[in-house]
């Protein structure tokens, strides 16, 4: 049992230090769904802060101009496109849609200390 976890914990590690490429690849997704009304992308959290352990996940805010796309349906799907361009389901990555707005207020409030934009 010790070897499954250890097995499992260094293979979630080793992909959630790539967490750069996949946001891109997130990114790609958010561009592909969302189109023009897709902002900006940017990873904010444990990632950002370089502080990542096993059980960790990879936060991306995706920023929109429109607060009607804030919906489950859309993470949904960009998640799914995220995977057809080659994220691994099994990667953590927690999705949040925010207005430019709600994103700025996040920052100043200190939610978010560090923000890694994604082009």
């Amino acid at each position: 049992m010790r070897n499954s976890w250890a097995k499992y914990a260094l293979e979630r590690y080793s992909l959630l230090k790539k967490w750069r490429e996949l946001a891109e690849i997130v990114m790609r997704a958010c561009k592909d769904v969302l189109g023009k009304e897709c902002s900006a992308v940017y990873v904010v959290g444990g990632a950002a802060e370089d502080r990542l352990t096993v059980l960790s996940d990879i936060d991306v805010v995706v920023v929109v101009g429109n607060s009607k796309l804030k919906t489950l349906e859309m993470i949904i799907s960009i998640k799914r496109r995220s995977e057809e361009l080659g994220v691994p389901m099994e990667v953590p990555i927690d999705i949040k849609i925010l207005t430019k707005d709600e994103f700025r207020e996040l920052i100043k409030k200190g939610t978010y200390r560090r923000v890694v934009k994604i082009s």
